[in-house]
């Protein structure tokens, strides 16, 4: 449905001047745009150089078994269907295909995008999005229109991409650079997720789905310590002008075995079971009409894991199995746990009085308790070697409304209007509790000490109205580009300052502000088999609340401190798509900047970190191809790199620093190949490369460096029985390394303890059958 759809924002070039407010305490930013200066002269070179560069000639990958003319590829970028090829921005489409294979080897969405998105993190194998940003910027997520992404990430940075099951989506959108279409905290642009149809020639259909992965490499193959099961059943059909879809799965993750053969760091994999239940109604009173409803519910529970509570030589420990462990005994509400639902009511009219109407209302709830670390802080201003107990725990919760109209105007122009409400809210109880006896075996969790570490509760509202139209000038050219406005209001509650005996608690604060974002945006058909795009957009970003007051001093105000000044991020984008025979191919280059970017440097003397705000740009390209040699063999391929500056004195491009690596990706090169031997046996091959990056060290910006590998995966299809058996061999030659997001913690005394290998050769089997 189009109110479900990826955002699109377009432009090739903005308005001389124009003024932007946006900045926090009253969440205001007064930003004056001008084309001149040193910024103005540097997006104009890279614009010219891609105007003239001769190699802007390339891939967009065929992501089918069969490959599928990019003229029949229908998107929904602009909150609306669309044919790719009118979209004015990069958008690339994973299909059921895609998304069955790589759900073979992980039901972790994270990892999927991974290996399959260009310019996407590399995958992480745990269950937070670090490292994973698209286009060195953060991603708006959605499922079915739903935001999964909340101001500040999720609780203790968890992945919003955990919840709901990963076996109800079909198809993945991801739209590229930043936009504003569904308001603030898509400024690296915007990935969703589409559920499952009933189908519509059935009255019901019956799916039972078992998957298992294990190690051969483990000293017990079959060992309950190591052994990854996932259990699911959906049922769907159609009665009259009714249809649905109910599903529940059982995820239990157990241990890794890293390419040593070694159990991985359980502190960084963890060992949990995920229940999911999810149900899908719709109705369709006549031909123009569709009601629609869907609930998602995730429980998660954490297997028990030791706590320590031994003094590292560093000063620093994080709860982790070893010897001096104590069994911790939680009472009531300190429970671990994580509990995610969320509700979405939608209602589609497709002529009504001329127009099309879309109307949507969700709420959604995560519910997170942690569990207990130790931290034993150095630093001028912390005590010395005193440990203490400390337990996070947050209650985030959105309720929004989003409306929208469009029509079209012959059959040359469409207009889109529409307007969007949300509040968020995060109850952030962080506790800190006495340390108890050391070496006590059954330390009992009780009372807290102190409320608000590291978290600070906060409300978000925002209501925001846009326009947008899309203009096909010749049958060749095409213009598009809008506007959104935006306000914003917030609180932030009062909590502790870590490390700050002086100062122990901030006082927290309100603010409301209004802005504008632009697009402006082209597409030309130069010739049946290429399309040219063009694109300046803008996308905000409304900083942390939660973490980044925690970093104004207790006697500044919040409305005028910069540390929590919302983010303008510009971006100019050109790319190139078409089909040449069997051979899909595109090219996107891009270059964006902001004023008021962030940079998380990390504190060698509290050995954490801490955000500093300052003017930033990054920039890179994608290169995708893919071929179907024939009606057996199809191969496709991505290649993408970009790289980041971060100007920390605000005095021009000549003392700019690295941006960090949790911001910038190493390059990633990928490619697949799939060959279907007949009609009931076909083969995949996937390799992945992600490169070096060391730039960030050697600037003293990180304290860790990308070390580059390779990894290689074998799966097959085989048709059995009734249904499908999916193998896949992945990390096929047993290749030792760490992942980006494991080497972001080396080298850190806070972190080190999270450092693992990457999985080492794992076997999946599938068992997919339908009825």
């Amino acid at each position: 449905p189009p109110i479900s759809g990826v955002t699109q924002e377009a432009g090739e070039s903005a308005p001389p001047e124009f003024g932007v407010n946006y900045l926090p305490h009253r969440l205001r930013i007064n930003m004056l745009f001008r084309h001149q200066g040193p910024a103005a002269i540097r997006s104009t070179a890279f614009l010219a150089l891609l105007t003239c560069c001769p190699l802007a000639i390339s891939v967009a990958a065929a992501q089918t078994e069969d490959a599928k003319p990019l003229e029949q590829v229908v998107v929904t970028a602009s909150r609306r269907d669309q044919n790719i090829n009118e979209v004015s921005r990069t958008v690339m489409v994973l299909d059921e295909t895609v998304i069955t294979s790589e759900l073979a080897k992980s039901s972790n969405l994270g990892d999927l995008l991974g290996r399959q998105i260009p310019g996407f993190g590399a995958p992480s194998f745990v269950d937070i999005t670090r490292n994973q940003t698209l286009r060195g910027r953060e991603p708006l997520y959605l499922i079915d229109g739903v935001p999964l992404s909340f101001n500040g990430g999720g609780g203790f940075g968890r992945s919003p991409l955990v919840k709901f099951d990963s076996g109800i989506v079909e198809r993945v959108e991801v739209l590229y650079g930043p936009t504003s279409l569904y308001g603030a905290g898509a400024t690296g642009g915007v990935i969703q997720f589409f559920t499952a149809n009933a189908p519509d020639d059935d009255e019901f259909a019956l799916n039972l789905r078992q998957q298992v992965t294990l190690y051969p490499g483990a000293d017990d193959t079959f060992s309950s310590d190591t052994v990854s099961w996932i259990t699911s059943a959906r049922a769907a059909g159609t009665v009259g002008r009714f249809d649905y879809i109910a599903s529940i799965s059982y995820d239990s993750q157990n241990g890794v075995i890293d390419g040593n053969g070694d159990l991985a760091n359980p502190v960084y994999y963890g060992f949990s079971d995920d229940t999911s239940y999810f149900l899908k109604l719709g109705f369709e009173p006549d031909a123009d009409q569709r009601i629609g409803m869907f609930i998602s519910y995730v429980d998660r529970d954490f297997q028990d894991t030791d706590f320590t509570t031994e003094i590292t030589d560093d000063g620093f420990a994080i709860g982790v199995e070893g010897d001096g462990s104590q069994n911790v005994v939680y009472a009531g509400d300190n429970e671990p746990k994580d509990e995610k639902m969320f509700f979405n009511f939608s209602y589609e009219h497709g002529d009504l009085w001329g127009n099309q109407l879309n109307l949507q209302v969700y709420d959604r709830e995560d519910d997170i308790v942690g569990g207990l670390a130790v931290l034993i802080p150095f630093g001028s201003t912390s005590p010395q070697g005193i440990p203490f107990n400390y337990q996070a725990s947050s209650l985030d919760t959105s309720t929004g409304v989003r409306l929208q109209i469009g029509r079209n105007f012959g059959e040359r122009i469409n207009l889109l209007v529409g307007a969007d409400y949300e509040e968020q809210e995060r109850e952030a109880p962080a506790v800190v509790y006495d340390l108890g006896p050391i070496g006590d075996p059954n330390f009992v969790i009780t009372e807290p000490v102190v409320f608000g570490l590291f978290q600070y509760p906060f409300t978000l509202d925002t209501l925001g109205f846009f326009a947008q139209v899309e203009i096909e000038i010749t049958d060749e050219f095409s213009l598009s580009g809008g506007v959104r406005h935006e306000d914003a209001e917030f609180e932030i509650g009062s909590g502790l300052r870590l490390f700050d005996l002086e100062q122990l608690i901030r006082p927290g604060g309100s603010g409301e502000d209004d802005g504008q974002a632009w697009n402006v945006g082209f597409t030309y058909n130069a010739i049946p088999e290429m399309t040219l795009y063009g694109s300046y957009a803008e996308g905000f970003q409304i900083p942390a609340l939660a973490q980044l007051s925690g970093l104004v001093p207790p006697d500044e105000p919040l409305e005028s401190n910069e540390a929590i000044t919302p983010q303008i991020v510009e971006s100019y984008e050109l790319g190139v798509r078409g089909l040449v025979g069997s051979v899909n191919y595109s090219f996107a280059a891009f270059y964006s900047e902001s004023d008021f970017g962030q940079l998380f440097l990390y504190d060698p003397v509290t050995r954490l970190g801490e955000y500093q705000r300052a003017p930033e740009d990054s920039y890179g390209f994608e290169i995708t191809a893919g071929w179907q040699a024939n009606s057996n063999l199809s191969l496709d391929g991505s290649f993408s790199w970009s790289e980041g500056n971060f100007d920390p004195d605000g005095d021009g491009p000549e003392n700019d620093v690295a941006q960090s690596g949790l911001d910038i990706q190493p390059w990633k090169a990928t490619l697949n190949i799939r060959y279907t031997i007949n009609d009931r046996v076909s083969v995949n091959f996937q390799a992945l490369a992600v490169g070096d990056r060391d730039r960030a060290l050697d600037d003293e910006v990180d304290v860790w460096e990308v070390e580059g590998y390779e990894v290689y995966d074998l799966g097959f299809d085989i048709k059995i029985g009734p249904g499908m058996l999916f193998a896949q061999i992945t990390n096929l030659f047993d290749n030792t390394y760490l992942t980006p997001t494991s080497q972001s913690y080396s080298n850190s005394a806070a972190f080190a303890p999270r450092v693992a290998g990457g999985p080492g050769r794992a076997l999946s089997l599938v068992y997919d059958v339908d009825f």
